[in-house]
């Protein structure tokens, strides 16, 4: 008999995640039962379904797991979550009211999503520290084929000193992709990561002022937690170099947003932000008008490669929990729960 599996993504979610072969394979091994309309369930839909299933498949907007949820999932014992963070799956003291206690295994595809969000970062580096889009935009607007205004001699990553706020998924991988360029030196803050970590991971651990005195560019990969919201306020962001650029593909709340917009205005530094605070922001707000700001609608983790590797992951998850008896990748380890975003 197959296990069952409960696939709560409609179908315009999953396909975006698992190709016809994947779906194929996943139906081939288990009894899948899928949610086959162009919406999430509400809470009563899940309550009903999740009853007698193993394993369950979640993504963005998928019902959270409540008391009620819980009452009905007599035998669930895997959950795999298509997606980032699964804080928003475990409401209030779920976590250990029902996850610990009844040995729930569960999985999340954030590493799958870090290349998608890696490789935009990257992108947003070279951009940034190019000038590009002031060149494209003097030379549509105004017709300018060199606009004399602009530098004439950018800065490059090779070269250059690159701070790295933040060890997870994402900043492990963007560290990974900034090896490839020459001399380039990495600075690296995150308190749960030893030194010897650091040097493994091609990067010098600093302390957070001096990454940001010393850095030519600053990209935020922090978890949002309640010990870092704010962590880049009116202080830290006085000790960057004039001409440093910022880079926040992480979540708005990391940064002092009326701080961030005082030294904007100042001029001294260029933001590059996939995340705000607020988000979105309000049409009137005062970054979406500075020159010195490339403000993105939170898209940075979108990307066929990586959702693809979330479809990989997730058969892999499933195969290796029910089938080959291992320990999946990217299992949440409930000690730490605390400190993931």
């Amino acid at each position: 008999m197959k296990i069952k599996i409960l696939c709560l993504l409609p179908p315009f979610l999953r396909s975006q995640f698992l190709t016809p072969n994947d779906w194929v394979e996943l139906t081939s091994r288990f009894e899948v039962d899928a949610n086959e309309t162009e919406e999430n369930w509400d809470e009563r839909t899940f309550v009903q379904a999740v009853r007698g299933k193993a394993g369950v498949l979640t993504s963005w907007g998928s019902p959270p797991f409540t008391d009620p949820v819980w009452a009905s999932a007599d035998r669930l014992r895997l959950i795999v979550h298509m997606a980032g963070s699964v804080k928003f799956l475990f409401p209030g003291d779920v976590v250990d009211r029902f996850c610990r206690p009844r040995g729930i295994t569960v999985v999340s595809c954030a590493r799958a999503i870090a290349f998608n969000v890696a490789e935009a970062t990257l992108g947003l580096m070279i951009w940034a520290l190019r000038g590009w889009l002031d060149h494209v935009l003097a030379f549509r607007q105004k017709g300018l084929w060199r606009d004399p205004r602009l530098a004439a001699v950018p800065k490059t990553l090779s070269g250059g000193v690159v701070g790295i706020i933040g060890a997870g998924f994402v900043g492990q991988e963007v560290i990974r992709l900034l090896r490839s360029f020459r001399d380039v030196q990495i600075l690296l803050y995150d308190p749960f990561v030893s030194e010897e970590e650091a040097m493994n991971l091609g990067a010098s651990k600093v302390d957070l002022e001096t990454l940001l005195s010393e850095s030519d560019l600053v990209s935020l990969h922090a978890p949002w937690l309640p010990s870092t919201e704010g962590m880049i306020g009116a202080r830290e962001l006085a000790l960057l170099k004039d001409g440093c650029v910022l880079i926040n593909t992480s979540r708005g709340r990391l940064v002092d947003t009326d701080a961030l917009v005082s030294v904007l205005r100042s001029g001294r530094i260029f933001a590059v932000l996939d995340v705000t605070d607020p988000e979105p922001l309000p049409p009137d707000h005062p970054l979406r008008f500075l020159p010195n700001c490339i403000i993105l609608p939170h898209i940075t983790g979108a990307g066929e490669y990586g959702y693809r590797q979330i479809g990989k992951m997730t058969l892999r998850a499933l195969d290796d929990f029910f089938l080959n008896n291992k320990v999946p990748e990217g299992v949440i380890d409930w000690s730490r729960y605390g400190l993931i975003a």
